[in-house]
């Protein structure tokens, strides 16, 4: 009999079925093979993952172990240093007291040297400070000799001197008048007679005359005003100038 297409398609055929079957299978087959894959893969990214771990936590310890060392290292540092440092302070003290020795000792040499030197010093004062007090005494003399002739001059000026209007004055070389008048100017201005230059005698109104007088060097110059009155010349006022004014010259 031939065989129909109704035949081949009828799912009761036992070959249909048997083909079904082994597609079935191996569907099967693959599922497991994937699965068994996956678990695998799993499995096999854990390991990875503790892997990793574990190296982390070993680099985490070499870490710690470091910061550590660091830490001892920097700690024996300190411990050095504050250890060098009293011996250096120990080391500066010692130096500072053998200073303070070696001044000591300077100060004691020098006070011996002062102490010896002492004696000489005071005889020499002595022997210096004699010739001063003999120095002093011409000094005293000058200044007792300036004040005397202070006195004088002032005692020799009178502005109220009595006057006579009527005198008349001689004015000329080597009269009494001319004489008296060069006498008081010689004593209101301490000049002596002989170091004495005369530039000018005039009238200064009825009675009245002035002088202008100065030493040789012309370091001293006056101008004297004088009165005449009861039988004598008076000083009535006396003026020191810088220079001879140039109209007397």
């Amino acid at each position: 009999m031939r065989k129909t297409r109704a035949n081949k398609n009828n799912p009761n055929d036992p070959k249909n079925n048997s083909k079904i079957e082994k597609i079935y299978y191996v569907v099967i087959g693959l599922l497991v093979v994937i699965l068994g894959g996956l678990v695998i893969f799993i499995f096999a990214n854990q390991d990875d993952v503790v892997t990793d771990e574990d190296q982390n936590g070993t680099q985490d310890s070499e870490l710690v172990s470091e910061t550590d060392e660091n830490a001892s290292s920097e700690g024996t540092e300190t411990d050095e240093n504050t250890d060098e440092e009293p011996a250096a302070e120990e080391e500066a003290a010692e130096e500072g007291t053998v200073d303070q020795e070696v001044d000591t000792e300077a100060e004691e040499a020098v006070e011996e040297a002062e102490t010896e030197e002492e004696p000489e010093e005071n005889t020499d004062e002595e022997t210096t400070e004699e010739p001063a007090d003999t120095e002093e005494a011409p000094e005293e003399e000058t200044a007792d000799e300036t004040e005397t002739e202070e006195e004088t001059t002032d005692a020799d000026i009178n502005a109220d001197a009595p006057l006579n209007e009527s005198y008349n004055i001689n004015f000329s070389d080597g009269s009494s008048d001319r004489n008296a008048i060069e006498q008081n100017a010689s004593a209101v201005s301490g000049i002596s007679q002989s170091d004495m230059i005369t530039w000018w005698v005039g009238n200064n109104g009825p009675g009245r005359a002035f002088t202008v007088v100065s030493d040789s060097g012309r370091n001293t110059v006056y101008r004297v005003y004088l009165q005449y009155g009861e039988d004598a010349w008076h000083v009535t006022a006396a003026e020191e100038l810088d220079s001879v004014p140039s109209e007397y010259r």
